[in-house]
């Protein structure tokens, strides 16, 4: 039996990185009006607190945490904290993450190892925190949002295509590794989605207004989180793929 559909949504917990800007903050929102409880996590405080909030409904708890997810020990103690919180993380969704535009010659060593920390190392710590409840409890999802560039090749971001390969491989090792306990993971593989996430490639990469609103917006990728999110103990969604179809 699905242990979730007999539970109220705000006893159920959703834990998202990333959730001080785009894809992770819509996740937290859309959660908060879906009814569940929720922990939004980011690397920096978050100051503007307000829209969240209004959002919550009364019975669900909404707890605001930050470190740096690449830091073992500072993951291991905040999802402790929660636990001890919220009693459970019932959904922990993998959004956290940077790119840097880089090709073969002339990514540098410091980009090279803060992608492939925060991107792939900050996916497998936070993982690894919450599988033992889900485990013990047998339920619970994992979803990593991953990138088309995890598989194909991209010459001019190269640390980031390589860190979603490696998401795509660490997906379905940890599918295989939690099966038997009935915890679902599942990759989000997206096409360009139009949020401020090329920061760190300004002055590199360009695209027109028109372009911009050919891509995936926050919302397509929410409905799709949710999807998985809402699916039943019976089905096991592997994998979701979201093109930008009409994105030239």
């Amino acid at each position: 039996m699905d242990m979730r559909k007999t539970m109220k949504k705000t006893d159920q917990t959703v834990f998202v990185t990333g959730a001080d800007r785009g894809i992770g903050r819509a996740t937290v929102i859309r959660a908060l009006k879906e009814g569940y409880s929720v922990v939004a996590a980011s690397w920096k405080p978050i100051t503007e607190r307000a829209e969240f909030l209004e959002e919550k409904l009364p019975d669900a708890k909404l707890s605001f945490v930050d470190f740096d997810v690449r830091d073992a020990k500072a993951v291991t103690e905040k999802i402790g904290d929660v636990l001890k919180t919220f009693g459970r993380i019932d959904i922990l969704v993998n959004v956290a993450g940077i790119s840097y535009f880089g090709n073969a010659l002339n990514c540098t060593e410091e980009e090279w190892d803060k992608t492939l920390a925060t991107n792939v190392k900050g996916y497998f710590l936070l993982a690894q925190a919450v599988l033992s409840d889900m485990c013990e409890r047998k339920d619970g999802k994992i979803i990593n949002l991953s990138s088309i560039w995890g598989q194909r090749g991209s010459a001019n971001m190269m640390a980031y295509s390589v860190s979603k390969f490696a998401i795509e491989g660490f997906t379905k090792s940890l599918q295989e590794f939690a099966r038997p306990s009935s915890v679902r993971v599942t990759s989000i593989v997206l096409d360009k989605v139009d949020t401020d996430f090329r920061e760190y490639m300004e002055g590199k990469v360009f695209f027109t207004p028109e372009q911009c609103k050919l891509m995936l917006s926050v919302n397509d990728v929410t409905d799709a989180i949710f999807s998985v999110i809402d699916s039943s103990a019976t089905c096991h969604i592997s994998t979701v793929t979201l093109e930008a179809y009409l994105f030239k």
